[in-house]
């Protein structure tokens, strides 16, 4: 490491809009029955370029549920070809709004729909590599600092019913992060470049009656935050799998808007007051001893020598881990069946809800998966995810395609190596959640209906928790240099 001492760092930051056009679907509420009608905000990808001329790295914050795969390793690709930094060092994490736009390949539509979403999916890919590359034009000599807040954003969603059963809900006694994770990249003179943050709240104030595209309580938050530094802001989605906001998801009404703009100024609030607290240009310096009237103390700020980058470093793993088994042919085929009339019922039915309609596809949709994924002989069924992580000095980065539980993420920041670790979730596409072991026994959404949710022939098993967990651990401490 000793010729990485002299190396300084430089950034680049840049943003678009990434807003999709009126007439598309939303993802992100399956009995959602209207296509979107207006935009309330802009949705936007903002990118954030950091390198110390032997390792580059790039940030990008998008205003969106997520993008499965194969298409977000598609975009990676397209984005390495335009800008020299490899696909693997590429970052895109999703703010998880659940009123943003739905990509092709997520449910059967129409051909109007299906070319909406084409068209949409081929302008994100080049908008995409657009900001980053604009943002590697924009490179100049940066310091980086970081600092811990804290907000009640959220509340465990975990609720356990007297029979037993787990919903949606409110668990004030669960497990949850509230922590407001704050990085900023200032010039040499101290002017803010970017700021980043870290909290774990799902983006669902705005609830399914909602038409409007939005990127929900982020966007209040965006434009707090950047009202004060004068600089773009890149909010990271952190484990927020079974963390609602603390308002609860939205029912409709002027409330709703309230609560947007109530959570946004705790959010922003809370980044500025921790922004403010990283010093990246000065410093105190000496005490003095000056008489007055009384004795008292005294400094002048010094600035801060070349902040030399040590450690600017990524890596990344991808683990293929088995789901659980797949029932017997004659389960399969009597639940297709089960589903097949369930659907033809719902849609006989002239007074049933486009909402009724759209489950009842879905659950169609899954049911047959099973019986393909059992007729391919895939049992158990596996599947992909990535890991990623990044370390810029004492500031660390993992990140997991996936929805984590808060449980995962509290886990790794406590055992991470690095003095100041973000975990994130919904990064580089999202496989579903991903539950610690305890949630198995008691089961809720996010362990079974989540499967019907995401088309996932069958549910995860208790060893993915530990898996990413471990994984995240081996990645940072590769980057520590230790074992």
């Amino acid at each position: 490491m000793a010729n990485r001492e002299k190396r300084l760092l430089r950034a680049g930051v840049a943003r678009a809009v990434i807003t999709p056009p009126v007439g598309i679907r939303m993802l992100g509420y399956t009995v959602q029955e209207q296509c979107s009608r207006s935009v309330q905000d802009e949705l936007t990808a903002t990118s954030l370029v950091l390198t110390d001329e032997q390792t580059t790295l790039a940030i990008i914050a998008c205003d969106i549920l997520h993008i499965q795969n194969p298409h977000c390793d598609r975009i990676r690709e397209h984005i390495a070809c335009r800008v020299p930094i490899p696909a693997a060092n590429l970052l895109l994490n999703f703010s998880h709004t659940h009123l943003g736009p739905m990509l092709p390949g997520w449910q059967p539509e129409s051909d109007e729909q299906a070319t909406i979403q084409r068209r949409y999916l081929e302008f994100l890919t080049e908008t995409l590599a657009g900001v980053v590359s604009t943002a590697c034009d924009r490179l100049q000599p940066a310091r980086i600092g970081s600092a811990r807040g804290a907000a009640p954003l959220g509340i465990n969603r975990r609720e356990k019913l007297p029979d037993g059963r787990v919903i949606i809900g409110e668990n004030p006694n669960g497990p949850i992060d509230r922590s407001v994770d704050v990085i900023r990249v200032d010039d040499l003179a101290g002017k803010t470049l970017a700021t980043l943050a870290s909290a774990a709240a799902h983006t669902i104030v705005l609830g399914p009656k909602t038409t409007s595209l939005s990127p929900d309580f982020v966007g209040p938050a965006r434009t707090i935050v950047e009202a004060a530094t004068r600089a773009p802001f890149l909010f990271l989605q952190g484990a927020a799998g079974n963390i609602n906001p603390a308002s609860g998801i939205g029912a409709g009404g002027p409330e709703q808007f309230d609560d947007q703009a109530r959570l946004g100024t705790m959010l922003g609030g809370e980044v500025l007051k921790t922004w403010a607290q990283v010093r990246t240009h000065n410093r105190k310096g000496p005490r003095r001893i000056v008489q007055s009237v009384a004795t008292l103390s005294t400094w002048e700020y010094e600035p801060t020598p070349d902040q030399c980058i040590e450690r600017l470093e990524v890596a990344r793993r991808r683990l293929t881990l088995a789901m659980a088994p797949l029932p017997d042919h004659n389960t399969v085929a009597a639940t297709v069946e089960k589903y097949q009339h369930e659907r033809d019922d719902v849609f006989a039915d002239s007074a049933s809800t486009r909402g009724r309609r759209h489950v009842a596809d879905r659950m169609l949709q899954w049911a047959q998966l099973v019986a393909d994924t059992l007729a391919r002989g895939e049992n158990p069924p596996k599947k992909e995810i990535e890991v990623w992580a990044a370390r810029i000095n004492d500031i660390a980065i993992a990140a997991v395609s996936a929805e984590p539980l808060a449980e995962l993420g509290l886990e790794v920041k406590r055992r991470s190596p690095v003095p100041h670790t973000l975990f994130l979730g919904y990064s580089n596409g999202c496989i579903g959640y991903i539950p610690p072991p305890s949630a198995f026994a008691e089961g809720g959404m996010e362990v079974v209906e989540s499967t019907w949710n995401y088309h996932l022939p069958s549910q995860l098993t208790p060893q993915w928790g530990p898996a990413v967990v471990e994984t995240s651990l081996e990645l940072l401490q590769s980057l520590s240099g230790e074992r």
